[in-house]
């Protein structure tokens, strides 16, 4: 009798297993989810963090108006008084106008918005180093402005790309020093548009050469 019991058991034992497994490859399959046998398990690829990003703007079109050619004419140029007066080579027929003591810019007449500027500025008082601050702007510009893409970078000068109320504009920044101080002295800018970077580059470099201070 106990040898009876004891098949009946180990049978319902065996059932009861069967009936589990195929009930696991049933759920299995209907999940999908069916394993295989062979192969090496591969490994779980975490995924990465988004990282936030500056959305691309629309870009509008440029204003109708021509481009900034190479060799403008120049005429000299007086601004400032006192400790902040400086002579300089300035476009010729621009507009001029005062931001302060010491800030100074010139636009091309009676063009649109988002045209041609030039801009220079003492930075006597900063008492930095050229090379302070050009990596001083850098981070400035990477605050301030949309979508910054850095051109080409010298010891002393920048060229980079902005994002302006939808508008793609092209800056040149140089830095001077002009009485061997080993500081920034004198910051001289030009703004413009893609179709104006010959142009900006070459009136940056002639205007630079020409600055004096006093």
């Amino acid at each position: 009798m106990d040898a009876i019991a004891t098949r009946r058991g180990a049978a319902l034992v065996a059932l009861l297993l069967a009936l589990g497994l195929v009930g696991g490859f049933g759920a299995s399959w209907a999940l999908g989810e069916l394993p295989r046998g062979d192969g090496a398990p591969a490994p779980v690829v975490a995924a990465s963090p988004s990282l936030p990003v500056d959305p691309v703007p629309d870009i509008l079109p440029d204003p109708a108006y021509p481009p900034l050619e190479p060799g403008t004419r120049l005429v000299p140029g007086e601004v400032g008084s006192g400790g902040f007066r400086m002579t300089l080579p300035v476009p010729q027929g621009w507009t001029f106008s005062e931001n302060s003591l010491n800030e100074w810019q010139w636009r091309p007449p009676d063009q649109p918005s988002f045209g041609q500027v030039m801009r220079v500025e003492q930075v006597l008082s900063n008492r930095r180093s050229i090379s302070w601050t050009l990596d001083r702007r850098i981070d400035e510009l990477n605050e301030d402005e949309q979508n910054v893409t850095i051109l080409e970078r010298t010891d002393r000068s920048l060229h980079f790309t902005f994002v302006a109320s939808n508008h793609l504009r092209h800056g040149f920044l140089t830095w001077l020093d002009v009485t061997g101080s080993d500081d920034a002295q004198v910051e001289i800018a030009v703004t413009g548009r893609a179709r104006d970077a010959d142009g900006m580059a070459d009136l940056i470099s002639r205007v630079a050469a020409g600055v004096s201070l006093g």
